[in-house]
């Protein structure tokens, strides 16, 4: 029989015979580590092979790193791998300290400790013999006792050997609540030898401390503890979680009514979560506001940038003439010329309506009159595309206002007018830190397409300035004959109005039902229908509603990958149930300030660290490439970027897309997710759905509501005296 994967005749195989001894394996192992076959450093999944009285035995489980030499008591339950033989699934481990000579120089060698190689280890055991270990982990300054052991490696044996301690403690006591082991890192890490007590005695801690650790895990441990369901700090933390992953979902606040309905489907009682907000908000950590619960940092934000809209849009008209008129039409020019002289303006219009051409025109007219001009956007993408628009220099909001995390303070911009692009995808915060920067005497101009999706993050500024008649704006609604050609740009505006878009030659809809249909249809899309068209691969993005099921971004990226950059022998790197490669495209999972990767970017993998220990990623910006470095236990930032999803692709333009619509994702399917995902393709897009996936995203409109109260904020900031 051939194998039709490889092309080559199949292999027969036989499964050696067990040794004796091993299919009788028991449910408890004593013995010495030979060596570890594999680790994965996020999860702590291990396979390791131990010398034991039954003969070798393979652990597997969640383990701490073990060195070889170790000697561990492992407990759980035999089970027989149909390839690999007897295994014992580790439920519970200790680690014995080696009693042979062999068995100390190789634990003490194995690289667990910092700076001792095999060769220093003989010469401790030669020094102290069997007490070595004793005193590595008890008396490390003694170590100076052994010629070539400096100062700095005793230092770093006992803060080691310590933290060792501490993490195996630890890991015994979060064992029964399902933390995974680079969790209990970050727990270690973050309380060192309060670890223990802060776990047993202030677990809700963990959630606001912790990254990785979520609401739900810490409350597992309280109330393991015996901490009651309606108890104060419950109470406290559940509103603190509430209000934060209504956060998550974009809202600025929640009306109390619906926190505490929230609040009681998670066990809570109206009367406790009511007394909480009253303890909180006396505590300074939330605000209420006319039925609206804050969190203290959301109110004086929505406070500030309230009061600083309404300070640009008292500063007085400037008159400033329009140059290279062109060949603008009445409405570019008009929104050219307000845009100029208004400290703050909004430009709107769909596809093909010359917001590009209008921006150029007030950004040269403004270079004409000598002032200091800024172009931004929110992603590395759409600043280059700015620029190359434009001819001038563009660059990201936070490379601009110089973020480098959530509490950054910016410095004011050495700016006369700031012009901004894909103003739809500011949330609240970036907001509030462009506000900041402005000097009182610049211009804003925001630029953007109101019926896209909103931000991620919280709040949606862009949409609260248009909803209010005070905020000068123009929207261009004339479409270009050139772009009026366009299939796509066809296809965005009946998506606006609520009507199926039409077949062209740049906008292709293929029609199937099974999940698995759609797979197969957009996979041929991407690698053979657009390519054979003469886009470029790497110019080709595959996009999503959701992340699960058949026709979702993981199941898409795992099928991509294994067709465009399929293993050929080369390095890959395992992180969990990723495995990446040399060559595939990733994009960024959230923000990094620290090495400038934003959430949504998407980069390709330049090179892998040895030993599998990290990679490298070239992302793609205004100023060309950006190379950022990853060490394994950051690899949780990145995903496969063949395929994402159209929230991720907000800001980014492709040459060629392909886009799936899948009933599986039902209640994601909306008509600004559609339209918002059609406007991302220059060239090409193939739409891949059934008509009822596509009829239900054009139906469902403004289902995204978001609380908060800008709008009502702006009002009033214009209504008080100046200064007040």
């Amino acid at each position: 029989m051939a194998d039709a994967r490889r092309g080559r005749p199949a292999r027969s195989y036989t499964r050696p015979p067990a040794r004796a001894g091993l299919f009788s394996l028991g449910p408890e192992v004593r013995g010495e580590v030979l060596r570890t076959t594999y680790r994965d450093e996020e999860s702590g999944f291990s396979v390791v092979k131990v010398k034991a009285e039954q003969g070798e035995v393979t652990l597997v489980g969640a383990l701490p790193a073990l060195a070889t030499g170790e000697r561990i008591a492992a407990k759980g339950k035999p089970k027989m791998h149909p390839s690999y033989g007897p295994q014992l699934e580790v439920e519970e481990i200790e680690r014995l300290l080696p009693v042979t000579p062999e068995g100390i120089v190789a634990y003490l060698g194995s690289g667990l400790i910092p700076g001792i190689g095999p060769k220093l280890a003989q010469r401790i055991y030669d020094h102290f013999g069997q007490q070595s270990l004793e005193v590595v982990r008890r008396e490390p300054r003694r170590l100076a006792e052994v010629p070539g052991i400096g100062s700095r490696r005793i230092v770093e044996a006992h803060r080691t050997a310590k933290a060792q301690v501490r993490l195996e403690r630890l890991v015994v006591a979060l064992r029964p609540y399902q933390v995974p082991l680079h969790v209990a890192r970050k727990i270690e890490a973050s309380y060192g030898d309060d670890a223990e007590r802060i776990v047993a005695h202030e677990p809700y801690r963990l959630w606001r401390d912790v990254g990785g650790i979520g609401f739900l895990t810490a409350d597992r441990v309280a109330r393991a503890m015996g901490i009651a369901e309606d108890a104060p700090e419950r109470m406290e933390a559940l509103v603190l979680y509430l209000l934060q992953t209504a956060m998550d979902e974009g809202h600025v606040c929640l009306p109390q009514e619906e926190l505490v309905q929230r609040a009681v489907r998670l066990g809570g009682t109206s009367e406790r979560t009511e007394s909480a907000l009253r303890d909180l908000a006396q505590g300074g950590l939330v605000m209420l506001d006319e039925g609206l619960s804050y969190l203290t940092r959301n109110h004086q934000m929505e406070q500030r940038v309230a009061r600083a809209v309404a300070r640009h849009l008292r500063a007085r008209p400037v008159q400033v003439a329009l140059r290279n008129r062109g060949t603008l039409s009445p409405a570019q020019a008009a929104a050219a010329q307000a845009a100029l002289g208004r400290g703050l303006f909004v430009l709107t219009g769909g596809p093909g309506t010359g917001k590009t051409t209008t921006v150029q025109a007030i950004a040269r007219s403004a270079l004409g009159h000598g002032l200091r001009l800024e172009l931004a956007a929110p992603t590395g993408r759409a600043a280059k595309r700015m620029q190359e628009a434009s001819g001038l220099r563009a660059q990201t909001l936070h490379r601009l206002l110089g973020l480098r995390g959530p509490q950054s303070e910016v410095q004011e911009l050495a700016a006369d007018l700031v012009i901004v692009d894909e103003a739809s995808m500011i949330d609240l915060w970036l907001f509030d830190r462009l506000l900041d920067a402005l000097p009182r005497t610049a211009r804003l101009v925001l630029v953007g397409d109101p019926d896209q999706l909103p931000p991620v993050g919280a709040g949606q500024p862009f949409a609260d300035l248009l909803a209010r008649r005070e905020v000068p704006r123009v929207e261009l609604t004339e479409i270009f004959r050139q772009a009026a050609q366009s299939g796509i740009v066809q296809a965005a505006h009946r998506i606006r109005q609520g009507y199926l878009p039409q077949q062209a030659q740049d906008f292709v809809w293929l029609q199937a039902d099974a999940p698995l249909e759609l797979q197969r249809l957009a996979l041929q899309a991407a690698i053979e229908t657009l390519p054979r068209l003469g886009i470029d691969p790497d110019e080709i993005q595959v996009l999503s509603a959701g992340h699960k099921h058949e026709s979702g971004v993981q199941a898409l990226n795992a099928a991509l990958q294994a067709k465009l950059n399929p293993p050929r022998g080369q390095a890959e790197l395992r992180h969990g149930d990723r495995i990446f490669r040399l060559g595939d495209r990733v994009v960024q999972l959230r923000n990094d300030y620290q090495r400038g990767a934003l959430n949504g970017e998407v980069g390709r993998i330049t090179r892998l660290s040895p030993k599998g220990r990290g990679l490298t990623v070239a992302f793609p910006d205004a100023a060309g490439e950006r190379e950022v470095e990853y060490e394994a236990d950051e690899l949780r930032q990145l995903q496969l970027g063949y395929a994402t999803t159209v929230h991720k692709a907000q800001g980014s333009e492709y040459r060629g897309v392909v886009l799936v619509l899948s009933p599986q994702h039902w209640m994601l399917l909306q008509r600004n997710l559609l339209y918002t995902a059609v406007t991302r393709a220059r060239e090409r897009i193939v739409v891949v759905a059934p008509a009822r996936a596509l009829r239900q995203a054009l139906r469902a409109e403004g289902r995204d509501v978001r609380y908060g109260r800008l709008g009502a904020r702006i009002e009033r900031a214009l209504a008080a005296r100046p200064g007040s």
